[in-house]
């Protein structure tokens, strides 16, 4: 698996970092979306977008630090 993430800006809850898990043939396993500043997070099992948009674009992520927000209560 492969492991990305990128951020946006949220009014009123600083950045929001959306990270996807992907399969080596590329195509999005699992995305999440998580708020530092709120504790929000979002999780998608099975999204609805397969692949990835310009994912040269993207940070590169620890497979531990997706598991680890993935897992969070």
């Amino acid at each position: 698996m492969k492991y990305f993430k990128t951020s946006q800006f949220v009014p009123d809850k600083g950045d929001a970092w959306t990270y996807y898990e992907c399969d080596d043939g590329g195509s999005i396993v699992r995305q999440m979306t998580h708020i530092p500043e709120t504790g929000e997070t979002e999780r998608i099992p099975n999204p609805i977008v397969k692949r990835l948009y310009r994912p040269e674009k993207l940070q590169p992520a620890a497979e531990e630090e997706f598991v680890g927000l993935w897992n969070k209560e």
